[in-house]
C-alpha cells in the first residue's frame, strides 16, 4: 500500500484515541441503559481497530504505484453525485420505490458494468428491504408518485 495510506491510519488512530478518551469522560451506563458515552466509546474502538488493520497492512504490503489521474478516479466521484442528486429530484415525481430501484440499480450497475444480475438482484433487495424497514416497520410515509407505489 502506499503512504496514504499509512499516514491516514496514523491519523484516523489518533482522532479515534481523541474521541475514545472524551466519551470515556461521558457516563458509559451499562448494555441494558447506556449512557451518553457508551455510542461514541464503541465506534471509536472500532475505529482505531480498523486503523490498526491498515497501518498493519500498509507496513506489510509492497508499495503501490501512483493512484490513477483526474479524469480516471473522479468519474465514480461525479457519477454517484449525479445519481444521487437525480434520485432527489426524481423522488417526488416517480415515488419511493421506483425511485430507489433506479438509484439503487445505476450505482450497482456502475460498480459490475458486465453484468445485470447483481445490479438487479441488489437493487431488488434494496428496495424490498427498506420498503419492510422504514414503511411498514417504522411506520415512514413516503411519497408515491405517479406509479402509485
Amino acid at each position: 500500500m502506499s503512504r496514504r495510506d499509512r499516514f491516514s491510519a496514523i491519523a484516523l488512530l489518533v482522532f479515534a484515541l481523541a474521541v475514545g478518551l472524551k466519551a470515556g469522560t461521558f457516563p458509559l451506563g451499562n448494555l441494558k441503559s447506556v449512557g451518553p458515552g457508551f455510542f461514541p466509546l464503541v465506534l471509536a474502538a472500532l475505529l482505531g481497530l480498523l486503523s490498526l488493520v491498515l497501518l498493519i497492512s500498509s507496513l506489510t504490503s509492497p508499495e503501490e504505484k501512483d493512484p490513477p489521474r483526474w479524469p480516471d478516479r473522479w468519474t465514480g466521484v461525479v457519477s454517484v453525485l449525479a445519481a444521487l442528486f437525480a434520485y432527489g429530484l426524481l423522488l417526488k415525481f416517480l415515488g419511493f420505490s421506483l425511485s430507489t430501484f433506479l438509484f439503487s440499480l445505476a450505482l450497482l450497475k456502475y460498480g459490475y458494468p458486465k453484468e445485470w444480475v447483481i445490479p438487479l438482484g441488489g437493487a431488488l433487495a434494496t428496495t424490498f428491504f427498506t420498503l419492510v424497514v422504514f414503511r411498514y416497520w417504522l411506520g415512514t410515509p413516503f411519497p408515491a408518485g405517479w406509479v402509485g407505489f
